[in-house]
C-alpha cells in the first residue's frame, strides 16, 4: 500500500472516529436535555397544580354557595307544585280508587267464598254465599247461622255465591 492510500486509509478512520465519538457525546447530551426538560415540566405542573388547586377548590365553593339559593328555591317550587297537583288530582283520583276498589272486590268475592273455606277446611262452605271467614279474638267465624262452619257434610242454609242463569220457564 502506497503512502497515499494508507494517508487516506487512516483519514477515513479519523473521521470514522471522530464521528462515532461525536455521536455519544451528542446522544448522552440530548438525554440529559431531554431528561432535564421533564423534570422541569414536571415540576412545573406540580407547582402550578398546588397553586391553582386552591383557587379551583374556592371557586367550585363559591358556586355551591352561590347555587344553593336557587336549589332552595327550585326545590320548594318543586314541592308546591307536587302540592298543587296533588290537590288537584287527589278528588278526582280518589273516587276512581275506591270505585276499582269495590270493583276488584266483587270480582274477587266469589273466587274468596270458594277458595277460603276449602282452605280452612270447611268443604259445606265452598261456594256458599254465607260464608264470612274472618276472624275475631282469634276465632274463625265461618258464618252468622254456623258460627263454627257446618256439622254435617252438607249445609242446609248452603245458597251459591256463583250468579244463577235466569230461568226462561
Amino acid at each position: 500500500m502506497s503512502s497515499a492510500d494508507n494517508s487516506d486509509h487512516q483519514w477515513a478512520e479519523n473521521i470514522s472516529a471522530f464521528l462515532t465519538v461525536s455521536a455519544q457525546i451528542t446522544e448522552s447530551w440530548l438525554t440529559y436535555t431531554a431528561d432535564s426538560t421533564l423534570e422541569v415540566a414536571d415540576a412545573v405542573t406540580e407547582d402550578l397544580a398546588r397553586q391553582v388547586a386552591p383557587t379551583l377548590d374556592a371557586w367550585a365553593d363559591t358556586v355551591d354557595e352561590a347555587l344553593k339559593p336557587l336549589e332552595t328555591a327550585l326545590g320548594a317550587e318543586a314541592d308546591r307544585l307536587a302540592d298543587a297537583v296533588t290537590e288537584q288530582l287527589t278528588p278526582l283520583v280518589t273516587p276512581l280508587v275506591t270505585e276499582l276498589e269495590r270493583w276488584l272486590e266483587a270480582i274477587a268475592e266469589p273466587v274468596n267464598r270458594t277458595v277460603d273455606p276449602w282452605l280452612n277446611d270447611h268443604p259445606a262452605c265452598v261456594g256458599c254465599r254465607h260464608y264470612h271467614g274472618q276472624t275475631y279474638g282469634g276465632n274463625l267465624l265461618i258464618c252468622a247461622m254456623h258460627p263454627y262452619g257446618a256439622e254435617e257434610h252438607q249445609c242446609p242454609d248452603w245458597e251459591s255465591v256463583w250468579p244463577q242463569p235466569p230461568n226462561n220457564g
